[in-house]
C-alpha cells in the first residue's frame, strides 16, 4: 500500500511540475510585458473563484468523482454491515469457559453441555466448542476435525465482504490518480487553446487534477484502517474459540 501511495504522490507531483513549464515564453527579441501589480484583495478572491470552478467542473463533469462517491458509500455500507454482524457473534467467552470446565470435571451429559454451549449468549465460541464437543466420545482427533470444520464455517461467515474493502481500498487510490491525469490532459487543451493567458488557467487545471487525487486518498485511507480493524476483530474472534477447543480436548484427555 506504500509503494502505491508513493507512486501516486511522484506522478501528481510531476504532472504539476510539467504544467507549470507548458506557459509559453515570450517571443523572441520582444521583452516580457511589465508585470502589473495586482493588489492582494483583489487576488485572494479571484484565486478562490478559480479553485470554485475548478471544484465545480470536477463535481459536474469529472466521472471518477462520482465514481469515487459510489466507492465511499460502498464501503460504508459494507462496515456498518460487518459490524452488525460481528456485534451478533459476541459472547460470554469467560463464562463459556467457566460453564465447560465446571460441566466437563464434574462429568455431566455431553449432550446437555453442548446445548448450553451453543446458546446465543455464548456467541460464536459456544457454536463452535458445541459442535467440537461432538466428537467427545470418538477421540481427541475426531473432536479437532469438528473444530476445525466450525472454524472453516465461521471464518466463511465473518470475512464475507471484507474483500471488498481490500479491493476498494488499494485501488481508489489509482481512480483518484485517474481523474489527475485527466484533468492534467483538459488543462493542457486549456493552454493550447486559449494560448499565453496566465498563470490562472495554469492554477485551475493543477486544482482539478489534484482534486480528484486527494479525493481518492481521502476515500482509500479510511478504507484500509477500516479493512485492518474488522480483520483484526475476525482474527480476535477465531483465536479466542479455538482456544475453547484445545481447552475442551485438554480436559477430555485428563479425565
Amino acid at each position: 500500500m506504500r509503494y502505491r501511495l508513493f507512486i501516486v504522490a511522484s506522478v501528481t507531483m510531476l504532472s504539476a511540475t510539467l504544467l507549470l513549464n507548458a506557459q509559453q515564453p515570450p517571443a523572441a527579441g520582444q521583452a516580457p510585458a511589465a508585470a502589473t501589480p495586482v493588489p492582494a484583495a483583489e487576488a485572494a478572491p479571484a484565486a478562490a473563484n478559480t479553485l470554485a470552478e475548478a471544484g465545480r467542473w470536477h463535481f459536474g463533469s469529472d466521472p471518477t468523482v462520482w465514481v469515487m462517491i459510489f466507492i465511499f458509500n460502498l464501503a460504508l455500507f459494507v462496515v456498518l454491515e460487518r459490524v452488525y454482524v460481528l456485534r451478533k457473534v459476541r459472547g460470554d467467552s469467560a463464562g463459556l469457559v467457566e460453564y465447560l470446565t465446571a460441566a466437563l470435571h464434574k462429568g455431566d451429559a455431553i449432550d446437555k453441555v453442548a446445548e448450553k454451549a451453543a446458546e446465543s449468549q455464548y456467541g460464536l465460541e459456544g457454536r463452535v466448542a458445541a459442535l467440537s464437543l461432538k466428537g467427545w466420545d470418538k477421540g481427541e482427533h475426531a473432536m479437532k476435525e469438528y473444530a476445525e470444520a466450525a472454524l472453516i464455517a465461521e471464518r466463511r461467515s465473518l470475512e464475507k465482504r471484507l474483500v471488498i474493502l481490500s479491493t476498494l481500498g488499494n485501488n481508489t487510490p489509482f481512480i483518484g490518480l485517474l481523474g489527475t491525469v485527466l484533468g492534467i490532459m483538459k488543462a493542457f487543451r486549456d493552454l493550447a487553446e486559449m494560448g499565453d493567458s496566465g498563470p490562472s488557467v495554469v492554477m485551475r487545471g493543477i486544482s482539478e487534477a489534484l482534486i480528484a487525487t486527494a479525493m481518492g486518498l481521502a476515500v482509500a485511507i479510511p478504507v484500509v484502517i477500516a479493512y485492518n480493524a474488522l480483520s483484526r476483530i475476525v482474527q480476535d474472534k477465531l483465536s479466542q474459540a479455538e482456544e475453547i477447543a484445545t481447552l475442551i480436548r485438554a480436559i477430555r484427555l485428563n479425565k
